[in-house]
């Protein structure tokens, strides 16, 4: 706390600048003035908390100087010195709102330090109410969709200043024995077969079911915030409603939409800044949806409802189905994802991320030991990732991973059927031949018959002896030399085989044929 000593005595100034333990009573004096003129210089440049003024000053008397202080900062205190008991001075001082006024005749060291630090504890008290204040004036000003945004985020606020806010919104709320509860409402859409919803549609739900969870629930409901990419909304509830009765309003909800909800309930707890714990924890809840059909109720439990640790059953089957979509035996696969939903769906619960995880596992194992998928379907299986991990229920989970692997059961059949691997090479040939006016590659050709690139590559080198590539050149330069013997000039020629100059094409035909095309042309 800064203190300024204003005195034109240089032995008074002397004596309280040595005789007051300034650093044991918080205090840090930072500066003297002998006159009324050079203290109202000094006071504009360190505004002072606390200052110490004798009245009769040269230049400018203390009470002028108090004047002119206040103007540029009205909560310093002032302690007025003066050798007078005039009752004129202590009205003028008492007019000037001055902390204490003190005789100089009767000084005593001991009283002004406990004088200072009577100050000094009056500023802390002003400045704390001055905060508190401020405070409940900026959450006020808070609009409400922002401060319950705020409030859920932990942005900003203590459970002080929430029940300031709180209060100021609803008035009649209690401020002892606080019951507070974190509601995550999920609007279950994927019950509706076939029907699509706009945002607009789910904002409008929302609106529709916080109108009515107001209606129903009365005080207490405080307030929520939507989460609409989700169908979610985040309520915080005070004096909590029973379990029968929120299990009520939601089928009533159900009847009235015709759309189901779920909702996870988090515990109690008194301390509303601990609202986005407990959020946490009622979103938690809503993973339960995974396992059971839409409009549950979860509550909160003290053991997490979902594990992070696979069974061991649930382990067996993961290795068996790995080893025989190893050996591509498809039904033996089908039967064991059946047994292994079945093992799922008993408590507790394997998280559902950990689940659509192995899922994953599966579908990318299937495809690693299948050489027929096709190049076409790499953005399919991208998607069909995408799918698996949006997806809200087992059931769902399930049925990708068995339409996947349908697919390349029926592939691997298709195949099978091919015996004649020479008709499938003379295919690629052909559609070679039928090509060489621009770049061919076999990535292309895959995407035309929907089979596998390696496979492909293989097959070829098997079947004609020589690389895919090496044999697009070879005859590509076969095609040259007639075009040479036609009288084409080798610009012309590189031009019609796809070669962006002459360069790259005699490059590439002295690598095939082991010397320049112009050892072919008829003047040579």
């Amino acid at each position: 706390m800064k203190v300024m000593i204003v005195e034109d005595e240089i032995l008074v100034r002397l004596g309280l600048r040595k005789a007051i333990p300034w650093s044991t009573l918080g205090m840090d004096l930072i500066c003297e003035a002998k006159d009324g003129l050079e203290a109202s210089e000094l006071f504009d440049i360190h505004l002072p908390d606390i200052v110490i003024v004798d009245i009769e000053l040269p230049l400018m008397n203390g009470f002028e100087f108090i004047q002119l202080a206040r103007t540029h900062r009205p909560d310093s205190k002032f302690i007025v010195l003066t050798c007078h008991q005039d009752m004129k001075y202590t009205r003028e001082a008492i007019q000037l709102h001055v902390s204490d006024f003190i005789l100089k005749s009767t000084l005593d060291m001991d009283e002004l330090c406990e004088i200072l630090k009577s100050i000094a504890a009056e500023i802390v008290q002003e400045r704390n109410r001055a905060e508190k204040l401020r405070t409940l004036n900026a959450v006020k000003a808070i609009p409400d969709t922002v401060f319950f945004q705020n409030w859920l985020n932990g942005i900003q606020f203590s459970s002080g200043q929430i029940l300031l806010q709180l209060q100021e919104m609803a008035p009649s709320m209690k401020t002892t024995n606080r019951r507070f509860q974190a509601w995550v409402i999920q609007l279950e859409l994927d019950a509706l077969v076939n029907i699509e919803f706009s945002l607009t549609d789910v904002q409008h739900f929302g609106r529709k079911i916080i109108e009515q969870a107001v209606q129903h629930f009365g005080e207490s409901y405080i307030g929520g915030v939507e989460e609409i990419q989700k169908y979610r909304w985040h309520l915080i509830m005070y004096d909590i409603p029973a379990a029968a009765d929120i299990l009520s309003w939601m089928e009533m909800l159900k009847h009235s939409f015709g759309i189901p909800i779920s909702i996870g309930k988090s515990g109690v707890f008194v301390h509303p800044h601990e609202w986005q714990v407990n959020d946490r924890r009622a979103s938690e809840l809503l993973q339960l949806q995974f396992y059971h059909q839409g409009g549950q109720l979860y509550v909160s439990e003290k053991e997490s409802p979902l594990s992070e640790v696979m069974s061991k059953s649930v382990l067996s089957l993961k290795k068996e189905i790995n080893e025989q979509i190893g050996l591509l035996q498809f039904e033996r696969v089908r039967a064991h994802i059946m047994t292994m939903c079945v093992e799922l769906n008993s408590t507790p619960h394997l998280h559902p991320d950990i689940v659509k995880n192995m899922f994953t596992e599966f579908l990318f194992r299937i495809w690693s030991v299948s050489d027929v998928l096709a190049s076409e379907h790499q953005i399919t299986n991208r998607q069909l990732i995408d799918q698996m991990y949006l997806t809200q229920k087992l059931e769902h989970a399930v049925r990708l991973l068995l339409e996947d692997m349908e697919r390349v059961r029926q592939q691997l059949s298709f195949m099978d059927e091919i015996d004649d691997k020479t008709r499938v090479v003379d295919l690629i040939k052909q559609y070679v031949n039928n090509h060489l006016h621009k770049e061919i590659s076999l990535q292309e050709i895959a995407d035309t018959v929907h089979m596998n690139t390696s496979y492909l590559s293989r097959l070829f080198r098997e079947v004609a002896q020589m690389g895919f590539t090496e044999y697009v050149l070879h005859q590509k330069t076969e095609m040259a030399i007639l075009m040479m013997q036609n009288g084409k000039s080798l610009t012309e020629i590189s031009e019609k085989l796809g070669y962006l100059n002459l360069s790259s094409f005699t490059r590439m035909f002295k690598k095939v044929r082991g010397m320049s095309p112009s050892k072919f042309t008829p003047s040579s």
